[in-house]
């Protein structure tokens, strides 16, 4: 099974940069992680960028689309 698509949660702090100084998302990352380690699913890297979503004036970037699918599936 593959899960595909803009989960718009960062899996860490340093796949987002120029949020706002004092927002605390440690809850959302650790919640993220463990919806993929207790699905023990893999997250595939992205090739070519260094992010996937910008704000239109370039002032805050994230990696929040993802591929993340079954290790069986990588396998077969």
């Amino acid at each position: 099974m593959v899960f595909l698509g803009d989960f718009n949660a960062v899996r860490s702090r340093s796949k987002r940069k120029g949020i706002r100084v004092g927002v605390d998302h440690s809850s959302e990352i650790v919640g993220f992680n463990n919806f993929i380690d207790a699905n023990l699913l893999l997250d595939l890297p992205i090739v070519g960028k260094n992010y996937t979503w910008f704000k239109s004036n370039g002032s805050t970037k994230s990696i929040i689309d993802r591929v993340l699918v079954f290790e069986e599936w990588l396998v077969r």
